[in-house]
């Protein structure tokens, strides 16, 4: 095991474990393990770019209510 990964252990759904090995049967993935490995990164791609739109989103929302505060100031 390379010294940069960390082992844990899981416990999946057996049609979970099912469709892995059938990734890994097809070729997509070279062992369960890897298909794990990928499917971490992924989520945590996800999760990063689903926080980075909500900072924008409420960035701009709050934008918007500042200028529209503005407007209403006399």
């Amino acid at each position: 095991m390379e010294k940069d990964r960390i082992s844990i252990p899981v416990s999946l759904p057996y049609g979970i474990v099912r469709k892995l090995d059938y990734l890994v049967k097809k070729g997509e993935f070279q062992s369960k393990s890897e298909a794990l490995r990928f499917g971490a990164r992924l989520l945590v791609m996800l999760e990063e770019r689903l926080h980075k739109r909500a900072e924008d989103y409420a960035y701009e929302e709050v934008r918007a209510g500042l200028k529209r505060g503005l407007k209403n100031v006399s």
